[in-house]
């Protein structure tokens, strides 16, 4: 048998690859749900996401998943501060019903637009490129730069676009450049969930204390049981991973705070992604949920989703709020989630190898592959195969 530790994505993925070689695996998860990072709560009555997540179907990963989870798609496009003014920049292929705003303000200022284009199909990516010298190099620059792609960017990857290596700023322009990323009825964790139900042997609530080598395999000791595998895919979040092998790389983590406040009023394009620069407050990016999904609100009231990087006052990301919608929010603070280590930092030109095989011990999750949901579940179906061919 092979036994995998930690019901992640990750997790999930090098399960779902073992089990489809017919071999026995069985996946332990400490909570009582899997999902990870991708998990969702209910707090009075609204569906609250571990922080602001869409989910990528054109993701390579998620295609070869066959992903049957519906999901509601996100206005293509962000309004930005350009100018003084409120601009919306959008995807006129996808948001017809934008066409007429989006166009003429892509045409204003249009040479940004065509080197962000020559950059995400044609350029080549220099050796240990960052995405900030990468797309300015290209000739992405000015307030286009500075108010639209830098935060974008800046809000998927959680860092200054510095810290962020240009292959995996580019994979995700393309990946949203081909398919629109949506959210599901039930929150994040609704993916996670259908992949569970995929794995016919699975244990939630039981942590694994001690993982120890028993002849040609290993002794799993967990709250209630031992148990004995052949070999072992740690999928567990990096912290945990730790505990069974102190020799893993070291990785340096983001840091996030995401905000949910109702919405008793009607604010401005609030059912589009609202992006702020580093100079104007807090707050990176911001969107009404409920507008896109109805099923996050109980009755109808909005719900704000806001993401700072910083942790800061209450106050300080309200004034803001009013700053991005031209009006003070009305509603209340329902929860506030401090996620420390929200997403891996790579510097950039740093390779990872996917995966790492301890001679049977074989660890699996995004810090080995990139920051994304995409590389979370490489990193897992990598893991599952590694288990079946050696």
């Amino acid at each position: 048998m092979i036994v995998v530790i930690g019901g992640g994505l990750a997790g999930l993925r090098a399960a779902l690859t073992i089990q489809g070689s017919e071999q026995q695996v069985h996946l332990i998860e400490s909570e009582e749900r899997v999902g990870g990072r991708m998990s969702s709560s209910i707090i009075d009555g609204f569906t609250i996401d571990r922080g602001f997540q869409v989910i990528n179907p054109g993701y390579s990963e998620m295609v070869a998943l066959d992903i049957a989870t519906n999901f509601h798609s996100i206005p293509a496009g962000a309004v930005a501060q350009i100018g003084g003014y409120s601009r919306f920049y959008g995807d006129p292929r996808r948001e017809l019903r934008n066409a007429a705003v989006a166009l003429p303000t892509v045409l204003r200022n249009i040479n940004p637009f065509i080197a962000l284009l020559r950059g995400i199909f044609i350029a080549k990516i220099d050796k240990n490129e960052s995405a900030e010298h990468f797309l300015k190099r290209m000739g992405v620059s000015g307030e286009i730069y500075e108010n639209l792609m830098e935060p974008f960017l800046r809000g998927v990857f959680l860092t200054s676009l510095a810290n962020v290596d240009a292959r995996f700023a580019r994979r995700v322009l393309r990946s949203l450049y081909r398919q629109v990323p949506g959210l599901p009825d039930g929150g994040v964790q609704a993916l996670a969930q259908e992949l569970r139900n995929r794995v016919k042997s699975i244990q939630c609530g039981e942590r694994v204390r001690q993982i120890t080598r028993s002849g040609k395999g290993f002794s799993i000791l967990t709250d209630n049981s031992t148990l004995t595998a052949r070999k072992v895919v740690v999928a567990t979040e990096y912290q945990s991973a730790l505990s069974f092998n102190s020799n893993l790389p070291q990785v340096r983590f983001a840091r996030s705070t995401a905000w949910y406040f109702t919405v008793e009023n009607v604010l401005s394009k609030s059912h589009q992604l609202h992006l702020s620069s580093r100079a104007d407050g807090p707050i990176v990016t911001s969107i009404e949920l409920s507008s896109i999904v109805p099923s996050y609100s109980p009755d109808g009231r909005g719900l704000l989703s806001v993401t700072t990087l910083e942790s800061v006052p209450e106050s300080e990301v309200r004034a803001h709020i009013a700053a991005l919608y031209g009006e003070n929010l009305e509603g209340d603070l329902i929860a506030r989630i401090e996620i420390e280590n929200a997403l891996p930092i790579f510097t950039p030109g740093e390779r990872r190898t996917g995966v790492i095989d301890y001679e049977g011990m074989i660890f699996a999750g995004d810090y080995l592959t990139e920051p994304s949901q995409n590389g979370a579940l490489l990193s897992g179906r990598l893991a599952g195969e590694r288990a079946i061919n050696n």
